[in-house]
């Protein structure tokens, strides 16, 4: 760790924002990977799109509002008063049974969960350089991501009996630590200027600012083919594929390595040449590779199931690090609006996956949804290539 971040101009608050990423994520990811599962019990498959959709545009409409906030009450309370929110939906979660309450619960854990993350972002971004940027991204991604590596095989563990109230539970309660650890020593957070962000006037920058724009469709790809793989992959892998929990919860834990493998030094590598557009062509094509083959595997063998969903995380944690890397390389630290919007990529796809979806099944069962996702990661290819520098 003294190797990656002994450098840094701010060390010491660095330190603390990547830890309560690390809680945070803890959090988030406890359930991420069972909620579709879940709540496919009381809505159904084709329900679990449209409840995604509702739950991403509540989170959209957060975002809108993100910056008016920000200037109104500042980052820190912004943070606590989220953070609180999200802890009482997930205990109330944990301990009720009315499946009307669940789905409007989790509509709203979606909605405001993502708003931590991103005022996590503002946080990082008060106190790293430009200099510095690929490797703390890849550190902070880094901490971001290895919980979601830890946590199915603890889901497996802890979903022998199908008591999904005790994962709600300990994710409300890897919260409590991080509100300590913000509250403590972010209470005078010193704010930057934050722009109302409007939307006509953030396409068009994104529309002039070409290479922003380019990654920012890329961006956009890459949680398409997160949204879809959350929903969709642990429902086949159980339902299709025929493995139990436990044998999921191992394929998603080794299927996630790459992200903490991977990227801090594919960001020290950003850092040193500059060569982003190239990598996110290598990651998406890798993405796109791995996942058409998904339809043509048939056998229920862990290893082999490991193995390809391995390698398309190669690629995504390549694509995750080099887009987040630019984009914060070419961007001011007080445009919390751009920040807005870039972030807006992790809910926009929800409203597109339930049509692709239907139109998909129609022509073929849940397997080529994974293959259709395939081809769409080439498009991330394209604007790639179309990065000027």
């Amino acid at each position: 760790m003294d190797k990656v971040l002994g450098k840094l101009k701010n060390f010491q608050a660095m330190l603390l924002i990547f830890v309560s990423v690390l809680l945070l994520s803890f959090h988030y990811f406890f359930a991420y990977f069972i909620n579709s599962k879940y709540l496919e019990g009381f809505i159904g498959t084709k329900g679990l799109g449209y409840a995604y959709a509702i739950g991403s545009l509540l989170n959209i409409l957060l975002f809108i509002s993100a910056p008016s906030v920000l200037r109104t009450i500042g980052n820190y309370r912004f943070t606590i008063g989220t953070a609180l929110a999200e802890l009482v939906a997930l205990f109330s979660l944990a301990y009720t049974s009315d499946p009307i309450l669940i789905v409007s619960l989790f509509i709203i854990h979606m909605a405001i969960a993502p708003i931590l993350f991103y005022n996590m972002d503002i946080f990082a971004e008060k106190y790293a350089t430009a200099e510095e940027m690929g490797s703390i991204r890849g550190f902070y991604l880094t901490m971001q991501n290895i919980p979601p590596i830890i946590a199915p095989v603890m889901l497996g563990i802890i979903l022998l009996k199908a008591e999904y109230w005790k994962v709600y539970l300990i994710g409300a309660l890897f919260l409590i630590p991080f509100i300590i650890l913000i509250s403590s020593n972010f209470r005078n957070f010193e704010d930057q200027d934050y722009p109302v962000i409007n939307l006509r006037e953030a396409w068009q920058k994104f529309r002039q600012e070409k290479n922003i724009f380019d990654v920012f469709v890329d961006h956009f790809l890459l949680h398409l083919f997160y949204g879809l793989t959350v929903i969709y992959l642990p429902i086949y892998l159980i339902d299709y594929v025929g493995f139990s929990i436990p044998e999921m919860g191992i394929i998603l834990s080794i299927m996630l390595l790459p992200f903490i493998l991977f990227q801090i030094p594919i960001g020290k590598m950003e850092d040193r040449y500059h060569d982003e557009k190239h990598v996110l062509v290598l990651g998406f094509s890798v993405m796109a590779f791995t996942f058409m083959l998904i339809p043509f595997i048939h056998e229920k063998n862990i290893i082999l199931w490991s193995a390809v969903l391995f390698v398309s995380r190669i690629g995504a944690s390549i694509v995750e690090v080099s887009s987040e890397s630019y984009f914060f390389k070419h961007i001011s630290p007080s445009n919390a609006g751009f920040v807005s919007f870039y972030r807006m990529t992790r809910s926009l796809p929800f409203f597109i996956i339930p049509p692709l979806v239907a139109i998909t099944l129609m022509f073929g069962n849940i397997a080529y949804v994974f293959f259709v996702t395939g081809i769409l990661m080439l498009l991330g290819v394209r604007y790639a290539l179309l990065i000027k520098g």
